[in-house]
């Protein structure tokens, strides 16, 4: 009998290791609001207690443009200035850090911080990495091109972006924004395998921001590699 639950525990274990994790592809802007909350609220609290069966992946771009300078890129963003310089922060620290759970990490701190853009710093002492070569980073046109990078990687959305945070589960739009208000439930709901314990405990809050979506800064032009 003992033989017999061991086994069906093992297969069970093997079950739930075969099954593909939950994707979730997040384009954002990082002083958007709602992308600031998603992340604090949903994405980063749901990552916590279901990294396991989440394969995450963010790009900071959004309602933004570009245009070749030179031997890099200027770019406009939404939020102003400060936005580009924190969307190309976030680009350079995925590309030097190379690990979603660092990733994570800083992400949620710089987002959680009262100004994004000038956080890096602290996130990155707080993540345990150094912070020069990210900055020396944001400060060329090696982080105008990783930028660059990721715009041309959200234009192959189809359907093309037109709000964010933009969310994808398994390269699906969550058009009816369930992600936003419960992300808990979405990814247990789209796991195939066994479901961890994690899903049967409360869903992290979500909080809307009052902060009209109409009501944003004039979009201003940057020359990223250039600022102080």
């Amino acid at each position: 009998m003992r033989a017999s639950f061991l086994l069906l525990a093992f297969l069970a274990s093997a079950l739930a290791q075969d099954a593909p994790p939950v994707k979730i592809d997040l384009y954002y802007e990082t002083l958007c609001p709602y992308s600031i909350e998603f992340v604090v609220d949903q994405l980063y609290p749901t990552w916590t207690i279901l990294k396991d069966i989440m394969e995450v992946e963010m790009f900071p771009f959004g309602n933004a443009h570009y245009k070749q300078d030179g031997e890099g890129w200027s770019f406009t963003c939404q939020h102003g200035n400060g936005e580009c310089r924190a969307n190309m922060i976030h680009a350079c620290a995925k590309d030097h850090f190379k690990d979603i759970n660092i990733e994570m990490e800083f992400v949620n701190c710089l987002l959680s911080s009262d100004y994004p853009p000038n956080a890096g710093a602290t996130c990155a002492a707080q993540v345990g990495q150094d912070w020069a070569p990210i900055d020396a980073c944001v400060n060329s046109v090696e982080g105008e091109n990783l930028l660059h990078e990721v715009a041309v990687e959200q234009e192959k959305l189809k359907p093309a972006l037109y709000y964010v945070p933009w969310i994808l589960v398994n390269d699906v739009l969550d058009g009816d924004g369930e992600s936003q208000d419960n992300l808990k439930k979405v990814v247990c709901d789209n796991y195939t395998g066994t479901k961890p314990e994690a899903c049967n405990s409360p869903a992290p809050p979500a909080q809307r921001p009052t902060t009209n979506k109409k009501s944003i800064s004039p979009r201003m032009a940057i020359r990223l590699a250039n600022r102080s």
